[in-house]
């Protein structure tokens, strides 16, 4: 097998820069975006699948040394590739076509000239595909999910057909200064907006009655305003029989605004003699902010009886939902005043007709139960997808899906008459529908009985905040005919901003076709393969679809019969390891997702260029991801462990990986969750991907014992991890990126053979590789000085607590060193025969490195993390800048050493004082460097 160049990914990333864009990209409220057109569950930012793509093609310098000799030259042609990789990181690159072309241009320089077409053959949201689109290449998406490949079509084909196009409505077409003019996908988002007014028109002339104006009180004039929404919280019988059946609320929380300066709440009123009770609105600081908090709920077990306040147990409650017993209230509604909004009793009129129900259609297909994801409305009582809206939710949800349709005729007669053939006509008056259809999904989103009304920012939250179906006890409905979130005119007019977004950049056409990974693309060679695959059974994909799937199936199902031909999306082909499907058997669904996994890269593996790695994306769960409950009732988030991931759906994919005949060549950790630094630096949370780069291994690959594979473990492991180390990955992530030169050395072999002469497992090698990343970071130990090593020793047995004088002696002794020097080096508090280290909050405060004449690198660490804790980036910089790069660097190391050391012995607090050290330290040397460094100190 020829000898492929290694590409940049295999060697080095910007992973600070890549970490931040891909944690802006995901981070809300950032406009327009790709993502806006639909919502997709665990999306992959953009950022990230931008740069990988790049580095998967560009040659690491280091692969040509007939160019770049010396280490040094090396480095310099790697920083110019990676300042490519840093300007493809910016905020808004749709705005910046020149740097996809700049990157566009030197990918070219890497394949004579071409580029090969890039398959993703688990799709999902299409963040792969887009963005191989928008860097040049023929894209392919493929998925078994019709919701996915939708979206996949939207992007691919659908934005990248009608660019440069004047709008076809007739208000654009009769104004002769607006028919000129038009680029990118401007033309399509401008129908889009235009016939989803002509949608609200229609609907506020057929169910416009049901949404009316209210009455303000007379502190705000009187006069009648627009709604925003209705709060509603759902019903049920007390238990209590002195209550007499009477119903009860359940509210998590009375707060309506806890904004400061315009806190507004619930106060109940209750007769508990004629067991009535009723809402009154406030304003201002309540006597009890606590009990506004907490409304009627106790805790994560229970509902408190407005009544009687006894508790209502869930399993009470799931009983009354199953015989379809809960009732629903309005609490309040939330009016418009024009500078903000205002809190309205609750009026008995607009009770009324939030319960009316004239839906000309329901989607009554049955919700997939058991599925963790979405079985919370089976469980509450609503075992159809119908039941998931209120009465008068429905009735517009299906009111706007049929004028979606009918408005289709529009569109053709439009188009028509705009002069485009009947051909043409017909395509682009489905597309304008299609994007229609997306609109309505993205209502249904912020428009059904699970959306909770958000007092922090006061509107209406939709209910894909999690990437499950949580349930919820008082929810808000938004006013879809209004001009707030969740109102259609909101939900069209932002799916056509981000129409105008993707044809910004979407120069180049690609596909999207539903087809199972394991036998795609048959016709297709020479691809190069990024993928972000399911995660185990991390996400119910399917389940989650066939909420938006049954709005499109009706809306537009007869555009794509291919894709809208079942009832509900196909769920016993989808690749993940849900023991439901499988009767509860845990080990088929195992057997289901490995074999499928590995039939897939078997035949990738035979379609794939053999000059670009293989790359793959494994997302762990995070804690702002965890699937929903009932308020957190029966929290079955898991936890994070922070050394190798031995999991089983990592161990399953890299079993899938390597029996497929692939060899991992790079892992790389990417932190792309919200506010990630902050995040990363006050925990230990584990990145949010990890990256494979993977390659074809040789089929004459040799087999070695468990000894060679430990030797050369041994001999190739400590220099990756020093380039890892300095290319600053933050310690919590080292055990993860360690994967990747350790796996290296593994899957290199077709087999490694225990003594026993069995195979070796995947996770045997991963707990042997976790294992030398321990060694290695204790030979580092060598490069630090005496008095560092002798506390790396103590803290180790004793943390920052006492220990015997005698002991402590003995050990610095063996480390060549003093009790006595270290109590001079200020890092050790000696006293009545007992000995500790000095503790940070103990440390001088006028500590200067230039007149310390013992320093060690131990002090100066714990004094850079305080100054961090203390007083930022700032005050720690000037810190760095006093003691100089080289004790600097040398603290750093430490702290990859400390940080594992905490981490093993459940030091969690500790352990992130470390971590956020090192993320800090690449603005902490830059601002450092900003004033001429004092001469580095010499360590004692």
């Amino acid at each position: 097998m020829t000898t492929q160049p290694k590409k940049l990914i295999e060697v080095a990333l910007p992973l600070p820069e890549i970490n931040d864009a891909s944690a802006y990209d995901k981070m809300p409220g950032i406009g327009p975006h790709p993502k806006g057109i639909h919502h997709w569950w665990a999306r992959l930012p953009l950022p990230t699948a931008r740069a990988v793509l790049f580095a998967s093609v560009v040659d690491d310098p280091s692969s040509h040394p007939e160019k770049f000799p010396t280490e040094e030259a090396q480095n310099v042609e790697r920083e110019r590739l990676f300042a490519i990789v840093r300007e493809l990181m910016q905020k808004k690159l749709h705005e910046r076509p020149e740097v996809y072309a700049k990157a566009r241009e030197e990918m070219l320089k890497h394949v004579d000239g071409t580029l090969p077409p890039v398959l993703d053959p688990f799709s999902g949201g299409g963040s792969i595909p887009l963005e191989a689109a928008r860097l040049g290449f023929e894209a392919h998406a493929a998925d078994l999910n019709p919701v996915a490949v939708l979206l996949n079509k939207c992007n691919l084909e659908l934005v990248p057909r009608w660019l440069d196009r004047p709008p076809v409505n007739p208000e654009v077409r009769g104004n002769v200064l607006r028919r000129s003019g038009w680029t990118g996908a401007g033309g399509l988002a401008e129908d889009v907006r235009y016939y989803g007014n002509v949608i609200r028109e229609r609907a506020i002339e057929k169910i416009g009655h049901l949404y009316p104006k209210v009455k303000l009180p007379k502190e705000y004039g009187g006069r009648e305003a627009n709604v925003i929404a209705w709060i509603w919280a759902r019903t049920v019988a007390s238990p209590n029989p002195a209550a007499q059946g009477a119903h009860v609320p359940l509210i998590s929380t009375y707060w309506l605004s806890s904004k400061k300066g315009k806190l507004a709440w619930l106060k109940p009123v209750v007769d508990k003699k004629k067991n009535t009770w009723r809402f009154e609105v406030h304003a201002g600081d309540p006597s009890d902010s606590l009990a506004v908090k907490n409304g009627a709920k106790l805790g994560r077990g229970a509902f408190r009886c407005l009544l009687t306040d006894q508790p209502i147990e869930y399993s009470y409650l799931r009983k009354q939902a199953a015989e379809k017993r809960l009732g629903r209230t309005l609490l309040c509604i939330v009016a418009d005043i024009g500078r903000g909004r205002v809190y309205v009793e609750a009026v008995p009129e607009h009770g009324d007709l939030g319960n009316t129900d004239s839906a000309e259609w329901r989607p009554d297909e049955a919700v997939t139960a058991p599925c963790h994801d979405v079985d919370r409305l089976p469980m509450y009582g609503m075992p159809t997808w119908a039941d998931a809206f209120s009465p008068r939710q429905l009735t517009a949800m299906a009111t706007l899906s049929g004028l979606v349709r009918e408005v289709n005729q529009d569109v053709l007669n439009d188009t028509m008459a705009a002069g485009l053939s009947s051909t043409e006509a017909e395509a682009y008056a489905n597309s304008v529908r299609t994007f229609l259809a997306l609109a309505i999904d993205r209502c249904s989103d912020f428009n059904n009985s699970l959306c909770r009304w958000s007092s922090g920012n006061q509107k209406v939250m939709n209910l894909f905040g999690k990437q499950a179906i949580p349930m919820v006890w008082d929810f808000a409905e938004a006013n879809i005919l209004g001009e707030s979130v969740g109102a259609w005119t909101t939900c069209s007019s932002y799916v056509a901003d981000c129409i105008e977004v993707l044809g910004r950049s979407a120069r180049t056409k690609g596909s999207g076709r539903q087809v199972d990974a394991a036998g795609a693309w048959n016709d297709t060679r020479g691809l190069l393969v990024s993928t972000d695959p399911p995660y185990y059974d991390n996400i119910g994909y399917a389940a989650l679809s066939d909420f938006f799937y049954v709005w499109l199936r009706r809306t537009i199902g007869e555009l794509y019969p291919d894709l809208f031909k079942t009832i509900l999306v196909p769920k016993a082909p989808e690749l993940t390891a849900a023991a439901e499907r499988f009767g509860g058997n845990k080990e088929r669904a195992k057997e289901h997702f490995e074999s499928g996994f590995r039939k897939a890269f078997t035949t990738l593996r035979e379609k794939m260029d053999p000059r670009f790695p293989l790359t793959v994306y494994y997302a762990f769960k995070q804690e702002d991801e965890k699937a929903g409950s009932d308020e957190d009732e029966n929290g079955d988030g898991e936890g994070l462990s922070n050394g190798v991931d031995l999991t089983t759906g990592w161990e399953t994919l890299l079993d899938a990986l390597l029996g497929s005949g692939f060899q991992i060549t790079a892992t790389w950790p990417v932190r792309a969750s919200q506010k990630w630094r902050m995040v990363a630096m006050g925990t230990n949370a584990l990145a949010s991907y990890i990256v494979l780069a993977c390659r074809a291994r040789s089929e004459s690959a040799p087999q070695c014992s468990r000894r060679e594979f430990l030797n050369q473990l041994k001999r190739e492991l400590p220099a990756a991890l020093k380039h890892l180390q300095q290319g600053n990955i933050a310690p919590v992530d080292l055990a993860q990126a360690a994967i990747g030169p350790g796996m290296a050395v593994f899957s290199r072999y077709a087999k490694v053979v225990e003594s026993s002469g069995n195979p070796m497992t995947v996770r045997t090698a991963l707990a042997l590789i976790n294992q030398m990343l321990d060694e290695v970071l204790a030979e580092q130990e060598a490069e630090f000085d005496a008095d560092t090593r002798w506390a790396l020793a103590w803290f180790d047995q004793h943390g920052t607590e006492e220990g015997e004088f005698g002991v402590a002696e003995t050990l610095s002794r063996a480390k060549n060193t003093a009790v006595n020097g270290l109590v001079q080096a200020g890092i050790v508090a000696a006293r009545g025969g007992k000995v500790r280290l000095v503790k940070r909050n103990e440390l001088p405060e006028d500590w200067d490195p230039a007149s310390d004449n013992r320093l060690t690198v131990w002090e100066a660490t714990q004094h850079l993390i305080r100054a961090l804790d203390q007083r930022g980036e700032s005050g720690a910089a000037d810190l760095l800048r006093k003691m100089g790069g080289a004790v600097g660097e040398t603290a750093r190391e430490l702290s990859y050493r400390l940080h594992k050391m905490c981490e093993g012995k459940g030091w969690s607090g500790e352990a992130q004082a470390y971590n956020s050290l090192v993320l800090a330290w690449p603005e902490l040397t830059r601002l450092a460097q900003a004033t001429p460094a004092m001469k580095p100190q010499e360590l004692f």
